[in-house]
């Protein structure tokens, strides 16, 4: 029956098991069943990334599959070319499987000696933990690389979730509203009215109707135009300052003598301290 999970290997493993000549063998024909179960064709042994056109696909072990200690087979999948490396060392089997298109790859390790007990017979008694090694070929050596192409193509070709707005988002905590802003508008990433006091907006927008920004401005309305000078003792001559420049004072307005007004009393720093008599002109 087709939905039985090992559905086709005695028959993959009758067509090689006259050419098994070590347990890294029985390893690599397990992997092939694999991809073959899962529509890869073999095209043949070797690593050249390159398609003539002519490659005849087929879902046997080609001549000469385990010629070398390692291994080397070409596979087809959706009509793009699949490199399967299998590297000897240390008594462990590493599997590599390269799409040629991006040289993505998956891997896998295999302990040899762990993993295949008997050169033939049933599969239970030649790879008893066949069906841990048959999870772990699916999710780390194929489907990490055939659906990593799938869902690359999905988030390109989208629905275009990812330019939803940020309110779009039902996980998304609000923010909270900026003064003046009705919480109950739809859209809190507008800018506030233009009416709303904020300090600086003129430095930050130049066509921000009214508005005052970090350089004091002497001719506007909380400024006493006449006189630029205040909050300088004696104040500045007519003139000092330029019409429509911008003047930052040297003292804080409104502190200077205003004319018909008794002048402040000098500072007490200004005034010697008790018992201090300066001879130093005697």
């Amino acid at each position: 029956m087709a939905s039985d999970p090992l559905f086709g290997w005695d028959l993959t493993f009758r067509t090689v098991e006259k050419d098994v000549k070590r347990k890294s063998d029985i390893i690599i024909a397990f992997i092939h069943w694999n991809l073959t179960k899962r529509g890869f064709r073999n095209i043949g042994v070797g690593d050249e990334r390159t398609l003539s056109g002519d490659e005849v696909k087929s879902e046997v072990l080609p001549t000469g599959w385990n010629d070398n200690e390692n291994y080397t087979l070409r596979y087809l999948f959706d009509e793009k070319l699949y490199i399967l490396h299998g590297l000897n060392t240390d008594g462990n089997l590493i599997l590599n499987l390269m799409r040629s298109e991006d040289l993505a790859v998956s891997n896998v390790v295999v302990k040899i000696e762990d993993t295949v007990k008997e050169m033939s017979g049933p599969i239970d008694k030649m790879l008893p933990s066949h069906k841990d090694l048959m999870y772990n070929v699916k999710r780390d050596l194929i489907d990490t690389l055939t659906e990593r192409s799938t869902t690359t193509i999905h988030t390109q070709t989208g629905d275009g979730s990812s330019n939803r707005r940020p309110s779009d988002d039902p996980l998304r905590v609000p923010p909270r509203p900026m003064p003046g802003v009705n919480p109950d508008t739809r859209d809190l990433w507008e800018l506030p009215p233009a009416n709303l006091p904020n300090i600086g907006r003129s430095d930050l927008d130049p066509f921000a109707p009214g508005g005052g920004g970090m350089i004091f401005n002497p001719f506007g309305p909380r400024r006493d135009i006449e006189n630029p000078g205040l909050g300088i003792p004696g104040g500045l001559p007519r003139g000092a300052v330029p019409p429509g420049a911008r003047f930052d004072p040297f003292g804080p307005p409104g502190v200077g003598p205003l004319p018909g007004r008794r002048p402040p009393p000098p500072d007490a720093d200004h005034l010697p301290p008790p018992g201090f008599n300066d001879n130093m002109f005697l």
